[in-house]
């Protein structure tokens, strides 16, 4: 009974995981600039012109911010220079994170948005939720909570997040299989699990490396 429960609550937890990861990651809109190219973009307004429209973006997105379900108990700053808006301060979680720069991009006006609000990522969360999972099942580290936690480690990598690798756990010992593109991204795999809490051993022979035509 204990177990059923334990599995549910991660197998919830990394759903969460995956799903919030995805939310974070959305295109920028067509017209706008990049993340990175937010960032670099001059931090002070060109003109007095674009200062007054600046004045008006931050106005209006703060209202939209404070008025978002999402983002309660958020604590965050705006300031636009030249329509690039840079969000500051901290969230409770990354989908509030990725929600107020999605309002920031709906903004009429904004060229940009430079996101530095600090937050914790869907992996945090699900750490978390699995390490409270397992004690409230007054177990330790089981094979349950090391699979579903590496899975979602995985996922988490810029490296291995799009390769489709199966995970599984006997009394510690990690076996990866599957396919992945490179060879860089097997052994990013096999640090990943490495450094894993609770992992005993990896093998990762039957990982391979796909041919290319």
């Amino acid at each position: 009974m204990m177990n059923s429960k334990l599995n549910k609550t991660l197998f919830a937890a990394a759903l969460i995981a995956t799903f919030g990861l995805a939310a974070c990651n959305k295109p920028v809109p067509e017209g706008q600039l990049s993340n990175s190219a937010a960032a670099e973009a001059p931090k002070e307004s060109a003109t007095l012109g674009a200062a007054i429209g600046d004045t008006g973006i931050t106005a209006k997105l703060k209202g939209r911010l404070a008025s978002d379900a999402r983002l309660e108990g958020a604590d965050i700053s705006v300031e636009t220079n030249n329509g690039v808006v840079t969000l500051s301060g901290t969230a409770k979680a990354s989908a509030a994170k990725a929600a107020a720069e999605e309002l920031a991009r709906s903004v009429e006006g904004v060229e940009g948005v430079d996101n530095k609000i600090a937050a914790p990522t869907a992996l945090d969360t699900f750490v978390s939720d699995a390490d409270k999972a397992a004690s409230t099942a007054g177990e330790a580290i089981t094979d349950t909570v090391i699979t579903t936690r590496l899975k979602a480690a995985l996922i988490a990598d810029e490296t291995t997040k799009g390769t489709a690798i199966n995970v599984t756990t006997n009394d510690g010992r990690v076996t990866l299989s599957g396919q992945v593109s490179s060879g860089a991204e097997r052994e990013k795999a096999i640090s990943i699990a490495t450094r894993t809490d609770g992992v005993k051993k990896v093998e990762a022979g039957d990982l391979k490396v796909a041919s290319r035509s």
